[in-house]
């Protein structure tokens, strides 16, 4: 029986980070529009090559250049494998706005699942619609991360047909 679900036809696939090398630097993807997104989530591919705590967070803008980026207000729930050369299998954690993935140095996978709601204005009167997910502090040169969006449409129809999230 069939599933009736593909992900290039249910989810719009949306590139944050190109894969790179760590350049000893902070890095964070791009910035994108989630106006028209009903759930968001975030992907951050990492294979750490140093044995660095690295904290990964997710941030909010009112625009995609970003304008008055900070990091978000509201906990959203992450998943991790933090070792995926021994297990396919994502572990839920605790809901926060980062997340620390440990000083192993394994191939891992962290996400997370963002409702764009919650972006809200917490009561400063901004209107946040963008995100990003980065890193807290520099990622060594012999680690390898990229970070993709999975994004489900807020309306219906093929996600082809869908607005796009890179531009405002």
């Amino acid at each position: 029986m069939p599933l009736g679900f593909s992900l290039s036809e249910n989810l719009k696939v949306v590139e944050g980070l190109v894969p790179q090398v760590g350049a000893a630097a902070a890095v964070t993807s791009d910035y994108i529009c989630v106006k028209n997104v009903q759930k968001l989530f975030a992907v951050v591919h990492y294979n750490q090559g140093d044995a660095t705590n690295h904290t990964w967070r997710v941030l909010r803008a009112t625009d995609v250049t970003p304008t008055g980026a900070v990091v978000i207000a509201n906990a959203v729930q992450i998943w991790s494998n933090l070792d995926c050369a021994t297990s396919d299998t994502l572990v839920k954690r605790t809901d926060a706005i980062n997340y620390a993935s440990g000083i192993g140095q394994t191939h891992k996978v962290v996400v997370f699942e963002i409702d764009p709601i919650t972006l809200g204005d917490n009561g400063a009167g901004v209107d946040y619609t963008c995100v990003a997910v980065g890193s807290t502090a520099a990622v060594a040169a012999t680690s390898y991360v990229e970070i993709m969006f999975y994004a489900v449409p807020r309306y219906a129809g093929p996600a082809d047909m869908q607005p796009t999230l890179i531009t405002d």
